[in-house]
């Protein structure tokens, strides 16, 4: 069960944190899981970075219906995801999901992204009730600049507004409204900007708040401890991150969907 903080902090930022929702030794198997499955389809070995060729492995077949991975859907985080959705008003997940691994690329800086920020959501959904959920669960440490998604804070809040103002036949067209969202405010707009000339990029979007037409919304970085899980709003929006650490980022990550809700389309 949140408590009142939590739900404070979930309505405001879009995100909110649970900690200790599976333990260090579900982790472990898990990593152990996917670490098999690197080593016998792609040869890839955990204590041979030489061997960590691919940036972002894809194809998993062994690792994304893992029994090890049941440790996820813990006590403590279905009552969370009750708590925002509804008890009996969403399906437990046959799986958790996407498996998110990205591999360091030595001697490459840590630039924030442009190209395809996003949600996954329909535009046409109406805001309340809550309409999913994104699950994104920690098996690995991820570091910061470790590729731990990228989200903006509060950017759930301009969506929501966006939608209010954009003609009720316009939001079913889901690259369209992407698009429009990022150009509405001269602030999104610098973010997807791929020349953007501002050497201070990072610092720009990432060390303080911007006033959204009076809502404060942020890029951050999610980063965390094995057995953490992180749930965001189904409109925050959001991006892939390069990591520039020496450990590969380890996470899972889930769409969760109230019963009868649109879901997106292509970015």
């Amino acid at each position: 069960m949140l408590t009142e903080e939590q739900r404070r902090e979930f309505d405001a930022t879009g995100i909110v944190r649970l900690s200790g929702v599976f333990s260090d030794e579900d982790a472990a198997r898990m990593r152990r899981v996917v670490w098999t499955e690197l080593e016998q389809r792609r040869g890839v070995v955990e204590d041979e970075p030489a061997t960590w060729t691919t940036a972002i492995p894809e194809g998993w077949k062994t690792s994304k219906k893992a029994r090890a991975f049941r440790a996820i859907g813990s006590p403590l985080l279905y009552s969370a995801i009750d708590d925002l959705l509804g008890d009996g008003c969403w399906t437990r997940p046959a799986h958790w999901g996407q498996v998110m691994v990205t591999f360091p690329v030595p001697g490459v800086p840590w630039l924030l992204p442009h190209k395809l920020w996003h949600v996954d959501w329909m535009y046409s959904n109406p805001p309340a009730p809550l309409f999913g959920l994104k699950v994104f669960a920690f098996f690995g440490p991820v570091e910061r600049h470790g590729g731990g998604t990228l989200v903006v804070t509060g950017s759930h809040r301009v969506v929501e507004r966006f939608a209010a103002a954009t003609p009720p036949d316009e939001r079913d067209d889901f690259r369209t409204c992407r698009l429009r969202f990022m150009r509405h405010d001269p602030w999104f707009r610098a973010l997807a900007r791929a020349d953007d000339p501002d050497p201070n990029r990072n610092a720009r979007f990432m060390d303080a708040e911007h006033d959204a037409d009076g809502i404060a919304v942020q890029v951050v970085e999610l980063t965390g401890r094995p057995g953490e899980v992180v749930l965001a709003h189904p409109w925050i929006l959001h991006h892939a991150a390069p990591n520039a650490t020496s450990y590969p980022r380890m996470m899972r990550g889930k769409n969760l969907h109230r019963h009868g809700t649109a879901w997106g389309g292509s970015p």
